[in-house]
């Protein structure tokens, strides 16, 4: 990942996430503690899935960003002229 990219995800992305009461944490520890599994399997489980979350909304972070930083773009091709 670019490393301008994520700066901006540390500082504002993650951020906001947590606001948004981001992963789940009751929830999934809720659903694999249902699991007839090992405490150890368990524990790489969730952080496995909450690797999953955070790959997954640092992603979703920058593909939202290169998509606003290009239609506030007023150099891009497009197939028309846009009237003024």
């Amino acid at each position: 990942m670019n490393t301008t990219i994520e700066k901006l995800f540390d500082t504002y992305g993650e951020s906001v996430l947590k606001d948004l009461g981001s992963f789940p944490d009751r929830e999934v520890d809720d659903l694999l503690n249902s699991l007839p599994i090992g405490e150890s399997r368990r524990l790489d489980l969730f952080d496995q899935i909450n690797r999953f979350y955070l790959d997954w909304s640092t992603d979703a972070f920058t593909v939202g960003l290169h998509l606003g930083l290009t239609l506030s773009n007023h150099d891009i091709r497009r197939f028309r002229p846009e009237k003024v």
